[in-house]
């Protein structure tokens, strides 16, 4: 595994024990890190804890025309942000380190158990 797999398994992880507590946050928030924020549609963030450092994770999800399919149909861009101080964006994760399928997992288990969600479905 490289570096970023490492980070994101990770990451992964944390989420599945409970250790990042995911909450949903405004689609616009951090517009000034995401490339191409009119793209997002949802966002989730969380504490992140690493070597005595604490970090916000983001989880972004866009949707865009697909050129492949002639602009008719929408793609699925999902990225990771991880945010150090002063709001400087150290990493991003996207579907060209990480494969999408292990991505899609990850907002599967943050839509479970991220607030809003947990209110309406428990």
């Amino acid at each position: 595994m490289n570096k970023y797999e490492v980070l994101f398994s990770d990451i992964f992880e944390k989420t599945e024990s409970g250790e990042i507590k995911w909450r949903q946050i405004r689609k616009d928030a951090h517009s000034d890190l995401i490339f191409n924020p009119n793209l997002s549609y949802r966002q989730y963030s969380g504490t992140y804890r690493k070597n005595d450092e604490t970090y916000e994770v983001v989880f972004v999800e866009k949707k865009a025309d697909d050129p492949e399919h002639d602009f008719v149909y929408e793609k699925y861009i999902p990225e990771i942000l991880v945010i150090g101080e002063g709001n400087e964006l150290l990493v991003t994760l996207t579907d060209s380190v990480i494969d999408r399928s292990e991505m899609i997992n990850l907002v599967k288990e943050i839509e479970e158990t991220n607030d809003k969600t947990k209110k309406l479905l428990d």
